[in-house]
């Protein structure tokens, strides 16, 4: 099977005496859309960028790849997006989700790489997959069917990544490792049925494998012996003519969330930089280095910079800065890193937070030396409606025509009001906006990279870890002051604002306030009886009677 991809690296190799694992740049390229490495590609929810719009997706020029969790669509038998009707060449999933083929490249999977729930065990014949209707079981031949009509621009084969509590033995890693090499052999098979070779592509082209091995080096190992090794018999019969599994994978993606929870059942091993790096390599050191290497649900740029500093990583998913828009955190960091201020920055404003109440200025507006403008999203760079897209009724609304020019930028104040007040609006402008940062972020990667080797890239991630708090453990297994985590703080001020939404709301409201009644009652009673020497006052303050309807008995 030939693969419509292309991957050109960069012909300056930045790190000749580590060239397999050192930072790269590079240029993929499918059909007429060229992705610029290390990129992004962002994530979506029933094949939709959470919160935005198609316009929105649009205005957002970060995006150019979009990756799609097949589980979401399993509620139905065959699913929906297959019945899709073939428009010429276009890849039908594209056609089905309204994602113009000139303009953005489609990638499925069939799990969602950014959920850890538990979930059952797979078997030797099908993967579990979490749909709206519960869990359902998908063969590799279920998945096979589903891709080709589908068409999409890139599949991931099936991996047996396991998802239930670890540790995982060694017998359950080596059947990890013998699923995954079979199941992507099913889906590099030649087409055998009529209706198969109906369709403008017959085979998924350009399959990316997810890696296995869990949190085992000699495992990870293992498995990429087996995708070069050279097949005989009735297993090269069956993926003729490719000579072994590697000649028709595409790429490879990492998946971080089963990898972390891998580790928490590995009792000396801690979940570090040091111990992705060695697991990541012993998953590569065995395969070609002119394929893309895609890592999901990274936490944050630190990781990021690491992963491509040590492994050489060329694409990472927008899990991360989806999450934080989720959250009411507006990013604000660049690479390189601006030489202004003193003291350790956060990645991001807190949006939530009662101190941006009349902060009139822009999400970007006194970090760094740059100007606001600099960031060309929604939010930063906001721009009226084109003169040609107005409809005008009469002469009256001459006055109301707008322009191609930009207008003043959102105030965090305003995004402030707009998340009190659970305006959409606030997450698009956030989603928008917090893309738009990760795409400056990994331009910023792309132009340093080639420039003197690798010393000043290494002094400007440096100079990133110094500057900017590296704060997105969710797991806050360092031991940190949570309250100083500005994605924690933003998640916890979401969901006390949740909390005011919906049924019950009325009750938890009067709840609050008779608690903070009482406890400024006990407060006036203990400055009272302090002032009149009352022996064990404070002690007999610390509890105020409430009458039945709430209010405070006095008396």
């Amino acid at each position: 099977m030939s693969s419509s991809i292309s991957f050109d690296l960069s012909s300056s190799d930045p790190s000749p005496n580590d060239s397999k694992f050192g930072p790269r740049v590079a240029k993929l390229m499918i059909r007429k859309i060229t992705i610029d490495t290390p990129g992004i590609l962002a994530c979506t929810s029933r094949g939709v960028v959470p919160h935005l719009s198609r316009d929105n997706v649009i205005r957002t020029k970060g995006i150019r790849w979009i990756h799609v969790p097949f589980e979401s669509f399993l509620e139905h038998k065959p699913p929906v997006p297959t019945f899709q009707p073939q428009q010429g060449q276009s890849p039908r999933i594209n056609s089905f989700l309204r994602f113009s083929e000139d303009d953005y490249l489609l990638s499925v999977s069939l799990r969602d790489p950014g959920d850890g729930r538990k979930m059952p065990a797979n078997t030797n014949t099908f993967v579990t997959a979490n749909c709206i209707r519960g869990v359902r079981k998908v063969t590799p031949n279920d998945w096979r069917s589903y891709m080709i009509p589908c068409n999409p621009d890139i599949v991931f084969s099936l991996s047996d990544i396991p998802l239930t509590p670890p540790p995982y033995s060694q017998k359950r890693l080596t059947k990890s490792i013998e699923r995954s090499a079979l199941w992507l052999a099913d889906i590099l098979r030649p087409s055998e049925s009529i209706s198969d070779t109906r369709n403008a592509r017959p085979n998924p082209s350009n399959v990316f494998v997810q890696m296995a091995g869990s949190a085992s080096a000699p495992a990870r190992s293992a498995f990429a012996d087996s995708l070069v090794e050279i097949l005989h018999s009735q297993e090269a019969i069956a993926i003729q003519p490719l000579k072994c599994l590697d000649e028709g994978v595409a790429g490879y993606v990492f998946d971080m969330v089963p990898l972390r929870l891998a580790l928490k059942g590995v009792g000396d091993v801690s979940p570090d930089s040091l111990t992705f790096k060695s697991l990541f390599q012993a998953s590569l050191s065995a395969l070609p280095r002119n394929k893309p290497r895609l890592v999901t649900s990274v936490r944050g740029p630190h990781e990021t910079l690491r992963l491509i500093r040590d492994v050489g990583i060329d694409l990472f998913d927008t899990h991360w800065a989806q999450q934080a828009a989720n959250f009411g955190v507006a990013l604000d960091f660049s690479f390189p890193t601006p030489s202004t201020g003193s003291g350790k920055r956060d990645l991001g404003h807190n949006l939530y937070d009662a101190m941006y109440t009349r902060d009139f200025t822009s999400i970007m507006g006194t970090r760094d030396t740059i100007p606001p403008t600099s960031c060309l999203c929604a939010a930063c760079s906001p721009y009226s409606t084109p003169s040609s897209e107005i409809i005008s009724h009469s002469s009256v609304d001459g006055h109301s025509i707008g322009s191609d020019s930009p207008s003043p930028p959102y105030t965090k104040a305003f995004l402030h009001h707009l998340l009190h007040t659970h305006e959409m609006s606030a997450y698009s402008l956030l989603v928008m906006h917090n893309i738009t940062v990760m795409d400056a972020f990994f331009a910023g990667i792309r132009d340093l990279i080639p420039q003197n080797g690798t010393s000043l890239f290494q002094a400007e991630i440096q100079r990133f870890f110094e500057t900017y708090v590296e704060d997105t453990d969710r797991d806050n297994t360092t031991g940190g002051d949570e309250s100083s985590n500005v994605f924690k703080a933003g998640e916890k001020a979401w969901a006390e604002v949740e909390l005011l939404r919906g049924k019950g709301r009325l009750t938890r409201e009067s709840e609050k306030e008779k608690a903070e009644s009482a406890a400024a009652a006990n407060e006036v009673l203990k400055k009272e009886m302090k002032e009149k020497g009352v022996e064990g006052g404070s002690e007999a303050a610390l509890t105020v009677p409430l009458a039945p309807d709430g209010d405070i008995v006095v008396g």
